[in-house]
């Protein structure tokens, strides 16, 4: 079985603007995605940021991203009243704002791995994680992911050859 990643929001975007740093290994991890060398999940907030981020650039741009997105076949996972209950909770906890909406998808889907390159709020919550999960589990909530891992585009493809042999 696959590992399964959430794909942030900031991947899409580097791969699109061809960014100069970013834009190869997120144009990386989205052509490993169509190859399933891992399980690429996304939710219906990826594509809300997606059309904010990239209207400010291009309107027109930003429409047909989030049309492609939609089209990349992924494991949409959803966004709906119980994720942004668990959002809220924690965002008390870390205080990671949006991305708090991400982890809580993450938490509730038991998807271990993010793809982004917005490390400061990941590594931020991947260490307090046990804190974070265990007061969703006193809350109520259904979280059997243990942890977090955060994978950048630049440690990407080393990453990816630990899971394809």
């Amino acid at each position: 079985m696959r590992i399964k990643a959430y794909i942030d929001t900031n991947v899409f975007v580097y791969a699109v603007i061809h960014h100069p740093e970013l834009g190869g290994a997120c144009s990386e991890i989205l052509r490993d995605l169509k190859k399933e060398k891992y399980s690429a999940c996304g939710s219906l907030m990826v594509a809300i940021e997606l059309l904010g981020s990239l209207s400010r650039i291009d309107p027109t741009v930003a429409g047909r991203a989030v049309k492609l997105y939609l089209a990349l076949g992924l494991d949409m996972l959803p966004l709906n009243v119980e994720v942004l209950g668990l959002a809220s909770l924690i965002n008390e906890e870390v205080n990671v704002g949006y991305d708090a909406v991400h982890a809580a998808i993450m938490m509730l889907n038991s998807v271990p791995v993010i793809l982004t390159n917005d490390v400061d709020d990941w590594l931020k919550l991947s260490k307090q994680y046990s804190r974070v999960s265990e007061r969703a589990k006193q809350e109520g909530y259904d979280i059997r992911l243990e942890k977090l891992e955060v994978v950048t585009p630049k440690k990407y493809s080393i990453w990816i050859k630990t899971l394809v042999k």
